[in-house]
This record gives structure tokens, sequence and C-alpha cells, in this order.
């Protein structure tokens, strides 16, 4: 195993650089994950609660569930990412996830609903997600890794589009266990082929990260890029480091409010919309105008994320999730145009957080133990997460609406973007010895 610092005097530069096509992969296993858990929770809500007479609260207990269960696991993976590579632990979680969601086909009771969606399918998604394939971007990618990533989040933003309104439709008209197998046979057919492009990083091919050889003629341009390669790998933090500083937890409990916001907003946004009289049909379109939206908006935050602080663009989509979040109940109440411009801000938002969390974590420790170092935080992260759906669905079980709740997760994500205001970036490091384990611990 390399150790980073420098890639082969001798290795010619590739046609195509490697990490491109570990970008492509990316793009796909967000799609899946976000598309095939989050986003296509509030389609089967209301079939399922009804038919089976759950509480809204119980559905999304499942869901919730399951990004306690991919926290927990992340403490493992991460480390695993760090030594492996992404592809093993994508492909055993594409295999987990697409016989999961089939299963529930044949489920019939909340226990062995919460168990085969909240447990199995969940932490399958979550292998094949955005922790898993961002950090394996992280390593592939120094110089552009801002865009990088931020456009690796399409698939994001896709998955809000796409699967809503297509499950909208094969559940209205084949009933819900359709959607499901449709799920369950989409994961295989996109996460196989995907997860066997992954490579571990860069230096195991004679390669630096962004297409680099270290053969590139001296100019000053090349000597400023080299200059940041060796930097970002050389005082990079590991595990044990990072967790002794206030930065990580600071990042930790300000990203984990966000999630638990997008999270309760994304589970409950389509039945949100037909209790105050939309259809199902306008709902959808209007959670996949929202994706649609995000979609777009990834160029810009792809533009912005390399010329201005992280820190302070990610205080910005918060800040602006937050405002829409305070205008979705009135808007609702007001018009379909309303309630589209409010959920439109919504993904303006949603489209720039996500890859700008991933971007912060690499851009305060740097690449060489960054799967070890996300993951430590990763249990306290997705246990707050996973509250925000839960107690939304308990808030409309007791009061019969979202009102209240949607104003509450708007105070929520503003504490968590002071949480991020109140971060620094650490100082750079001195070279650190590889840990004794792959988890820098």
């Amino acid at each position: 195993m390399t150790d980073g610092s420098a890639a082969s005097t001798s290795t010619p530069r590739p046609r195509i650089f490697w990490g491109w096509w570990v970008f492509a992969a990316a793009i796909v296993g967000q799609f899946v994950t976000i598309g095939f858990s989050s986003q296509a929770t509030g389609v089967f809500l209301k079939p399922m609660t009804e038919e089976f007479g759950w509480a809204r609260s119980e559905f999304v207990l499942a869901a919730s569930l399951g990004f306690g269960i991919g926290g927990i696991s992340g403490v493992f993976i991460g480390p695993l990412i760090d030594r492996y590579g992404a592809r093993p632990i994508m492909l055993f979680g594409a295999t987990l996830a697409a016989a999961s969601l089939l299963l529930i086909t044949r489920v019939d009771t909340l226990w062995q609903f919460i168990a085969v969606r909240g447990v199995m399918c969940q932490a399958g998604l979550f292998m094949v997600g955005p922790f898993v394939v961002n950090t394996a971007l992280s390593k592939w990618f120094v110089i552009n890794r801002g865009r990088v990533i931020a456009l690796a989040s399409l698939g994001t933003s896709l998955g809000g589009v796409i699967p809503p309104l297509v499950l909208t439709q094969v559940v209205d008209r084949n009933g819900w266990e359709a959607g499901w197998v449709v799920m369950g046979i989409a994961t295989l057919a996109l996460v196989y082929p995907s997860a066997l492009v992954m490579r571990r990083q860069p230096e195991d091919h004679g390669l630096l990260p962004d297409g680099k050889t270290g053969n590139e003629e001296p100019t000053a341009a090349e000597l400023r890029e080299m200059e940041l390669l060796r930097r970002d790998f050389a005082s990079s933090y590991t595990r044990a480091q990072a967790i002794r500083t206030r930065t990580m937890w600071l990042l930790v409990f300000g990203f984990a409010l966000g999630v638990a916001v997008v999270g309760s907003v994304f589970a409950h946004a389509i039945p949100f919309m037909t209790d105050a009289g939309y259809t199902r049909s306008q709902a959808a379109f209007v959670f996949a105008v929202q994706g649609g939206v995000a979609l777009a908006s990834k160029f810009f935050w792809a533009w912005v994320m390399e010329a201005y602080s992280p820190r302070i663009l990610t205080i910005l989509t918060m800040a602006m999730m937050g405002s829409a979040l305070a205008l979705l109940s009135p808007a609702a109440d007001t018009s379909l145009p309303a309630l589209l411009v409010a959920f439109a801000v919504f993904g303006v938002g949603v489209g720039g957080m996500f890859p700008l969390f991933d971007y912060v974590w690499a851009w305060y420790f740097g690449r060489r133990y960054i799967g070890a170092v996300r993951s430590a935080g990763q249990p306290v992260a997705l246990v707050i997460a996973v509250l925000g759906p839960i107690l939304t669905g308990l808030y409309f079980d007791a009061f019969g609406d979202y009102r209240g709740a949607y104003y509450s997760l708007s105070a929520v994500i503003a504490v968590g973007a002071t949480l991020i205001l109140a971060s620094r970036r650490p100082s750079a490091g001195e070279p650190v010895a590889p840990p004794t384990s792959a988890g820098g611990a």
C-alpha cells in the first residue's frame, strides 16, 4: 500500500483520469440512496398507513431508524473505506438494500416493516450513498474537490425529482407493493456497475489527486497545486486527533440538525400538501420542482464553493432553508404557485447544503484519514437526525397538522447554522505518522 505522498515519476498521464469514473459512480450512488430512502418515504406513507392502520410517526420510524443504524455502522465503514476503498462496501450494500426492498412486499406488521425497511434496507442504502462515495471523491480530488463534490451531488437532486414522480404513478396505478419492487430492481441495475468502477485512491495507481502524475512542468501554477496536494496529505488529521478538536463536534452537531430538518421535510412533504387539499399528483409535482431547483443550483454551488469560504456558504444554505420552512404553511394556505416558490427556495438551500457538508470535512481535516474522521461522529449525528422525522410525525399525530412542526424546524436549522458559524478550520498540523490501524485511532 502506497503512502500517498507522491506518485511514481515514471507513470504516464492516463487519457481519462480514473477519478472521473469515480465521480460518475458517485452520482449514481447518491441518486439511489437519496431517491430510494428519504425521498420515497412520502410516496408510501399514506397508502401503507391507511391499509395497516399505523400512525405516521410509526411509519417514519422505520426510515429514521435506518439513519441511526447507518450512523453506528459508519464508525466501522469509514476506516474500511480508507483501507479497501468503496467498491466492496457498495456491492454488499446494494445487495442488502435490494433484497430488503423486495422483502417489504411481504410484511404485514409494523415490527416487520421496521426491521426490513428501517434496519436492513436503510443500512444497505447507507453503504452506497453520500458518506461512502464522497469519502472516495475526497481522496481522488483536492484542487477540484469543491466543484467535483458539488456536481456529484447532482445525484441527490435527481433522486428528488425522478423517484417521487415515477413511484407516485406506480403506486397509484399498481399498489404500494409494486413501488418497492421497482426500487429493488433499480438498486441492483444501477449500483452494481457503479461499484465496479470504484477505486480506493489515486496513489494505488501511481497517480496523485486531480490527475496529477508528478511529472508536470514546474510552472508557478503547477508548483502551487503540487504544494496544495502535499499539504492536504501531510497535515491530515487522524481520527484520534480530530475528536480532540472543538471544531469536529461543532460540525457534528451543526450538520446533524441540518440533516434532521431535511429528513423531516422529505418524509412529510407529500402528506403535508395532500392534507392541505392538494392532490397527490400536485404534491409530487411540487416536490419534484424542489428537486429540480436543487439540481439546477448545483452548478452555481460548484462555481462558488472554491471561491468563497465553505463555512459561510454552508450557513447561507441553512438560512435559505430556514426561511423557506417558515413560509411553507402560509404558502400552502395561499396557492399552488406560492407553495412552489417556498419549496424552490428550500431546494436551492438543499442543493448546496449537502455537498458543502462533505466538502467542509475534507477542507478542515485533510484527505488521508477522512473516512475514519468523518465516521467518528456519525452515531451522535445520526441519532439527532433520526429524531427529526419521528418528532414531526408525533406532532402531526397529536395536533393533526404540520404548521407548528415546520416553524419549529425553522428554528432548529437556525441553531445548526449557529454551530457551523462558531466552527473554525483547525490550524495545519505537522505531518502525522500512519496509525497502527486503518481507523486512525
